[in-house]
């Protein structure tokens, strides 16, 4: 049988079920549902594909009659169930419901347990709905969803539908309770994303008292993001452009991972949803450091860091090797601006890597949002730019390098009193108060905190004074033993192989010192000698003191560049990799700036060689920072 036959039979197989729809069950007519042969003849695989060609050429007629064919010849391999639900969503796509049914309906009744029936049960409801059966799809379609469960493809394609049909009939808040259960069963960003235009549709007809209303449900955090934005819509319309952009702005930067972030980044942009704001080359990644003048040194060394991390890369993904593209920035406002613009506008990167000064940092992070370009500065967070979604600050962060410092001291050290010694410039006097909060956080008390002139080597008078203010904020004791038990020194390895045999000579004995990454950055046993034992700090990095990858890293950087490899050499690195995990993550989706982004904001415990990163919840970047101590002339790892 082929062709008008075959279809005659459908009819009549459709007539015969019809008829017995009041009397007692009957069994399929041909009971192959239970017993399909999975394994497709090579024969039928031929057929398969080229009548999936001639369907991609529009030859409909010829594809028709090949799955016919498929469905007639092999009744009981799964390719005639397959043919048959092919068929239907052919008739569905042309508009042709009744025609539809014809093969559906006889695949439901034939197959009944095939893997695929659900999905058909999906396209069943659809040529219903287009033969204007409509109260039977809207009676059906909860039973349906509920026996799918588990079933993620045919319930995301059912809320699809059934959102499309309520709002159709103008019951929009059913439709939006579609969207919603929908949504708890979408995971992946290419399941969430039909799911997002549906309900941009269906609130795109919604006016502010509409949208209001639905605040009264029992809505999901996900869905009054939603809301959220259409009320913003709303709002936005009636206030001047900078005060609109200025609410889009506060609605991503609270929800940067969200998947209706594309749309609030085009909104914020000022364009229409999907449309491009700028040119993406998804394998070009721009890099702003300085490459000439007094800091040129160390732009070669994120260079450095970021080669490596591209070179491993590029060996692993031969086949699409990602470029870098670097701007010589110097601490200049307006360079830094114009190279930002040329990465973006001429070269087309995917995303930028730093600056590496405040002053670049502030004035590319406006354009970078602008743009919607995720930018991972090189920059301290305290020294960088009001939050934005679109900066990411990868470098250290001061206060929660301090906070592994005191909270090793509390919690390890048992350590409740201490002090601060500190250099009077502006990393000391910075440092010197993030220590002081810290502490008080942290439960201990800071007993004195003073500060000395740069360059000194003669720390008597800054000692004493420290002596003298400490014990005035401890009971009298009676005696003449150093009243605090730890002392906080934020200077070079330098300034501390000073300080430490002067506290001795002038009554300062037994408090441990802690000091920061500046420590891990020159010889601190070496010269500190037994002045410097027990001595504590944190620090992101270490090349002698660390996990495995941490010591590969060290060794391959040694062997490239015959010498050890630096705090910055080593977060160029991390931040490459965090950048490229991110891409990697898209899984051959389109890749945009605003996805990298998302993706970055997802990663979780990421290993790099500078520490151990992750996004809160909040879009907030952490890491962790390893705590070394001197014991025995050793630098021996001691926390987390």
């Amino acid at each position: 049988m082929t062709g008008p036959v075959f279809r005659f039979f459908l009819v009549s197989c459709m007539l015969l079920t019809a008829s017995c729809a009041s009397g007692p069950a009957r069994q399929p007519v041909q009971s192959a549902g239970s017993a399909l042969t999975k394994t497709v003849p090579a024969e039928a695989e031929v057929l398969w594909r080229k009548a999936e060609q001639d369907q991609n050429a529009g030859n409909l007629k010829g594809a028709i009659s090949t799955f016919e064919g498929l469905a007639q010849a092999y009744p009981n391999n799964v390719i005639a169930a397959r043919s048959l639900h092919r068929l239907g969503r052919i008739h569905i796509e042309n508009g042709q419901g009744k025609r539809a049914l014809q093969y559906l309906d006889y695949l439901l009744y034939t197959y009944p347990h095939w893997d695929g029936a659900p999905g058909a049960r999906v396209d069943q409801l659809k040529a219903w709905w287009m033969e204007g059966r409509k109260r039977q799809v809207l009676r059906e379609a909860v039973p349906l969803w509920e026996a799918s469960s588990g079933d993620q493809n045919t319930q995301l394609e059912l809320a699809v539908f059934m959102v499309d049909a309520y709002r159709s009939q103008g019951e929009k808040e059913t439709a939006f309770e579609w969207i919603m259960a929908a949504f708890t069963v979408a995971r992946a960003p290419e399941e969430q994303r039909p799911l997002t235009q549906a309900a941009m549709a269906l609130l795109g007809d919604m006016n502010e008292a509409e949208v209001r209303k639905l605040y009264q449900k029992n809505v999901t955090e996900l869905m009054r993001v939603f809301l959220d934005f259409r009320l913003t819509q709303i709002e936005a319309s009636k206030l001047p452009r900078e005060a609109a952009m200025e609410r889009y702005r506060a609605l991503l930067t609270q929800n940067p991972s969200h998947p209706l972030a594309p749309e609030i980044q085009a909104a914020m942009l000022g364009v229409s949803p999907g449309e491009k704001v700028a040119a993406v080359n998804p394998n070009k990644v721009g890099c702003l450091v300085p490459l000439n003048g007094p800091h040129e040194k160390f732009g070669r060394m994120v260079l450095r860091g970021l080669d490596m991390a591209l070179a491993e890369w590029n060996e692993k993904n031969a086949g699409q090797p990602v470029t870098l593209v670097a701007k010589d920035v110097p601490n200049d406002a307006a360079q830094a601006a114009k190279a930002f613009e040329s990465l973006i506008k001429e070269e087309s990167v995917l995303g930028v890597i730093g600056p590496l000064g405040s002053q670049p940092t502030k004035a590319v992070a406006p354009l970078a949002e602008r743009w919607g370009v995720p930018l991972l500065t090189l920059t301290q967070k305290e020294d960088g730019v009001a939050s934005s979604p679109y900066v990411v600050n990868v470098f250290l962060d001061n206060r929660d390098l301090v906070r592994a410092v005191v909270r090793h001291s509390r919690q390890k050290l048992n350590l409740t009193r201490f002090a601060a010694l500190y250099p009077d410039d502006r990393y000391g006097q910075q440092l010197s108060k993030i220590f002081a909060e810290i502490v008080k956080e942290e439960g201990g008390s800071l007993l004195a905190s003073v500060a000395y002139k740069g360059m000194t080597t003669d720390f008597q008078e800054p000692i004493q004074k420290l002596l003298s203010v400490a014990r005035q904020n401890i009971p009298p004791t009676g005696d003449d033993s150093t009243p605090f038990e730890a002392l906080f020194i934020p200077d070079q390895v330098q300034a501390v192989s000073l300080i430490a045999p002067q506290l001795p000579y002038h009554n300062v004995v037994g408090p441990t010192l802690l000091g920061t990454n500046l420590w891990g950055e020159g010889p601190l046993v070496e010269i500190g000698g037994t002045y410097v034992e027990h001595a504590v700090f944190a620090t992101p990095f270490h090349p002698e003191a660390g996990s495995p990858r941490l010591r590969a890293f060290s060794e391959r950087y040694e062997g490239l560049y015959k010498s050890p490899p630096s705090y910055l050499e080593a977060q160029a690195y991390d931040a490459m990799m965090l950048f490229l995990q991110a891409r990697s993550a898209l899984r051959g989706r389109a890749v945009e700036r605003v996805s990298l982004l998302q993706g970055l904001r997802q990663i979780r415990n990421f290993e790099g060689v500078a520490g151990t990163y992750g996004f809160t919840p909040a879009g907030e970047l952490s890491r962790s920072y390893m705590v070394l101590q001197v014991a025995n002339g050793q630098l021996v790892k001691v926390g987390p």
